[in-house]
């Protein structure tokens, strides 16, 4: 959001100093503005002012970057890791408040996506965790794998004992777990109608929806590319 107000400042600076050129070389322009200096930093405002609307339009329809910040997608993503996202997988969001701007298209939400969401309600505060369980699913969580109307995917042991393979539908991915008795089990639960369950990959050191609870559709905002 922050970077949103700056560059927004930066086009309406660029908007101001061009309406100004326009208006001081056009037939009848008040003897007033005519009478006031050029200065040769216009021209430089009003690139700088393209230049930031060429920024704006990518990181709310293209592109942005986002830095993983803590560890609980490990082993997939871990702390710095930089992940390229697509702002509008979701509808378009306004790049102030982080907001959907639409209702929202999550049709080809899945089971396994990893995606970004906005924590409560601030646009600066996002998170990337994957989806679990869709609206109406009966999502359970045990030492024994992750159970979606009773269809359980079992932990499956690799090489690395802390590291478990997991098969999500058509999602295959791997999970961290640092010890079961830091392992926070999720009862059995009913996902109520437009919201989501969502789990970082690090099952003990994520704080998710078994802490946050279920998770808002609009809360959903990109996934990565």
């Amino acid at each position: 959001m922050t970077l949103a107000l700056y560059l927004s400042f930066l086009i309406g600076l660029s908007l101001l100093v061009t309406s100004y050129r326009f208006v001081r070389h056009s037939p009848g322009a008040p003897s007033w503005i005519t009478a006031l200096p050029v200065s040769r930093w216009g021209e430089i405002f009003q690139y700088t002012g393209l230049f930031a609307a060429s920024c704006f339009c990518i990181i709310t329809f293209v592109m942005q970057v986002m830095y993983i910040p803590s560890s609980s997608m490990e082993p997939g993503l871990k702390v710095g890791d930089k992940v390229l996202v697509k702002p509008a997988s979701f509808g378009f969001i306004n790049p102030f408040t982080g907001d959907h701007i639409t209702e929202g298209d999550f049709k080809n939400l899945n089971r396994g996506d990893v995606v970004i969401a906005k924590f409560a309600y601030s646009a600066d505060v996002r998170y990337i965790k994957r989806v679990i369980g869709l609206p109406g699913d009966r999502v359970f969580v045990s030492e024994e794998g992750i159970s979606i109307n009773g269809n359980l995917s079992h932990f499956q042991k690799t090489d690395n004992p802390q590291i478990y393979n997991v098969k999500l539908d058509r999602s295959n991915f791997k999970v961290k777990i640092a010890g079961f008795e830091n392992f926070h089990v999720q009862q059995e639960v009913t996902i109520p109608s437009g919201h989501v369950f969502l789990l970082g990959d690090n099952l003990t050191k994520s704080s998710d929806s078994r802490d946050l609870g279920f998770i808002p559709l609009k809360s959903i905002i990109a996934r990565p590319y």
